[in-house]
């Protein structure tokens, strides 16, 4: 038990190393330190410090926090199946033989049943027990082979819904086999709601969400070579339950005024206010296109464009309005915001909820990393910004500190950004939202606040194409912006 005393030593037995081992196992399978801390018999701050050692010998965190949630990283994953086999292994080395069953079966008995219920499962009941990890693996590998795609997609379903100890996150290539099937319309509906509800329930992983965007990409077509492509995408996907204006179009106009060519896609759900950003757009003169060659075409020529997402990848609009069914996110809302449809080198994003920006740079990163190796996958992000906010939307209200997380050709940063000072927030005058919102831009109406965020958000997408330039430098050019923006109109 020294071991366990001693944060940085690593145990130099082989029982020291193996018992290392089985914890990660046990971490791996109860997904918590306590957990696992309980089921080995040992205190949480004595597995706790196992955690440490483990690693330190992997020279990987091992899990990442989520919430309240702690996710295995990708190299954690690539161990799993080889540590529950080694675990399985030692268990039934330890069991006692099982007498043999010498029943022989009665062919007089064989007969099709008149009426047969379609199957649920495709695995097949073991007399002796449960599968073994490996029984489990070879059934799963044997689905792949099959022509039938709903078969082919029930593999990846017993991969990631077979259970604590037996599942596993999907592999960048799975993801990609499977979300491929799921845009091609070739599986069941059961199967796609099942899909989504067990990725978001245990947490979509970096390697997951990669595999989804490169069946996105690949599907619709996403990798023309010929195409016009942006300096900053920027992702617009606000709930249609939001009643804030989209000042971040004003921002973006601004940078499309100083010859940087930005691509804003999204959507904004179904109801009342589903055309919100077509209404902004229509209004600051911003080309709505209806499919990714007039996309091209109109950031040619205006150095600007929105995209809705329906135009240009239909079926992923359904799934992501898949919402009202679930009550809850699902991993589509995840992808929408990387798909980056006119393939900019920089990216701003906003997310909702803090966890989501570390699975959002992650992915990206791990993507990066993947292309350097291969050139089978390409992903023509280098630069990403991700603002943590309270809708799926990079605008930035300035006026308390805030963290950015940055990645510039996969070397990852937090930038520290100190709070504005507010502006006094004046009485509107008898303007309704939409009104009101114009008027700032047209100059008719004067609001010192709203203003600061328009830059400041501005500010933010100068960041991001520029890595090497401060928040104040790039802000000082956004007031400049402002001040001008009927000058260069």
């Amino acid at each position: 038990m020294g071991e366990d005393n001693n944060n940085s030593t690593l145990p130099s037995s082989h029982l020291g190393q193996l018992r290392l081992l089985v914890a990660l196992d046990t971490l791996l399978v109860e997904g918590s330190v306590q957990k696992a801390a309980a089921q080995m018999g040992l205190s949480a701050p004595a597995m706790s410090r196992m955690l440490t050692q483990i690693r330190e010998a992997f020279d990987d965190p091992i899990f990442i926090r989520s919430g309240r949630r702690m996710l295995p990283t990708p190299k954690a994953e690539a161990l799993r199946l080889r540590l529950r086999a080694l675990s399985a292994e030692a268990e039934n080395l330890l069991k006692p033989e099982h007498k043999q069953d010498n029943t022989i079966a009665c062919d007089a008995w064989r007969s099709q049943a008149l009426l047969t219920a379609p199957p649920l499962s495709l695995r097949k009941p073991l007399l002796d027990g449960q599968p073994s990890p490996q029984q489990l693996a070879q059934q799963l590998v044997d689905l792949t082979h099959h022509n039938d795609p709903v078969i082919r997609f029930s593999r990846f379903l017993g991969i990631i819904g077979r259970g604590s100890g037996n599942s596993r996150p999907l592999s960048i290539e799975e993801a990609e086999e499977a979300f491929s099937l799921i845009l091609e319309e070739k599986i069941d509906p059961i199967q796609l709601g099942s899909f989504l509800s067990l990725i978001h329930y245990r947490g979509t992983s970096a390697q997951e969400l990669a595999g989804m965007i490169y069946a996105i990409r690949h599907h619709y077509g996403l990798n023309d070579p010929n195409i016009q492509r942006a300096d900053l995408d920027w992702p617009a996907y606000l709930s249609p339950n939001s009643q804030r204006a989209p000042w971040f179009m004003q921002a973006a106009k601004l940078l499309a005024q100083a010859g940087y060519k930005i691509a804003l896609h999204g959507n904004n759900g179904t109801g009342d206010t589903s055309g919100k950003i077509e209404k902004a757009a229509r209004a600051l003169h911003i080309p709505i296109a209806l499919n990714i060659r007039q996309a091209s075409e109109h950031l040619s020529s205006s150095n600007i464009v929105y995209l809705p997402l329906p135009a240009f990848a239909p079926h992923l609009a359904a799934l992501n309005a898949l919402y009202p069914l679930f009550a809850t996110r699902s991993p589509v809302g995840d992808c929408v915001h990387l798909i980056n449809p006119l393939q900019a080198h920089s990216s701003l994003l906003g997310v909702s909820r803090p966890a989501y920006r570390e699975l959002h740079r992650d992915t990206i990163n791990l993507m990066l990393n993947r292309q350097k190796k291969s050139a089978l996958h390409k992903n023509p992000l280098r630069k990403l910004n991700i603002l943590s906010g309270n809708r799926d939307v990079a605008e930035f209200f300035p006026f308390r500190d805030t963290v950015i997380l940055n990645l510039t050709e996969a070397e990852s940063a937090d930038i520290h950004i100190p709070a504005l000072e507010e502006p006094t927030i004046h009485p509107r005058i008898a303007m309704d939202s939409f009104e009101y919102w114009y008027a700032i831009w047209q100059g008719t109406a004067i609001d010192d606040r709203l203003e600061t965020v328009i830059t400041a958000t501005a500010a933010l997408g100068l960041m991001t194409l520029k890595p090497s330039e401060s928040f104040n430098t790039c802000h000082t050019i956004a007031k400049k912006l402002w001040q001008n923006r009927h000058k260069q109109a």
